[in-house]
């Protein structure tokens, strides 16, 4: 499984149209996205490029710290430090980044631009479609 991992490009296996968010929309309009696509996170971009990350985590520590969901932007509280994969990067070292910064989606650029993202999800189906032993179950 390992060498047949060795071979695949993130391109391949990424979603695309991403489903995104900008900098000025509100903490409630990511919240109603968030609820209408049954996505956990989107990446907040503007002119095709990532500027940032927001989850449903971050919307629930606003509403403990008592903000107003409809004034707050997202650039108040997404995560600016976003770890992103080349969409020409192999799958082994795209599972090496989900672990080592404890991710569940990470935003795919070419060329610096978004073009998919790809998440802990996609990376298990994709083990499961590479390993012929594993039961299927219908």
């Amino acid at each position: 499984m390992i060498e047949k991992l060795k071979s695949i490009k993130i391109a391949e296996i990424m979603t695309r149209p991403v489903v995104c968010t900008s900098p000025d929309s509100s903490a409630y309009d990511i919240l109603a996205k968030l609820n209408s696509t049954h996505f956990s996170g989107l990446p907040v971009v503007e002119d095709h490029v990532v500027m940032g990350i927001v989850s449903e985590k971050d919307i629930l520590q606003l509403v403990l710290q008592g903000k107003n969901l409809k004034t707050t932007p997202v650039s108040e509280f997404m995560t600016r430090d976003v770890v992103t994969a080349d969409q020409d990067c192999a799958i082994l070292p795209l599972l090496k980044a989900f672990i080592d910064n404890q991710v569940l989606r990470l935003p795919v650029t070419h060329q610096g631009k978004l073009v998919g993202i790809v998440t802990r999800h996609d990376l298990l189906k994709l083990i499961i479609d590479s390993t012929p032993e594993f039961p299927v179950i219908s």
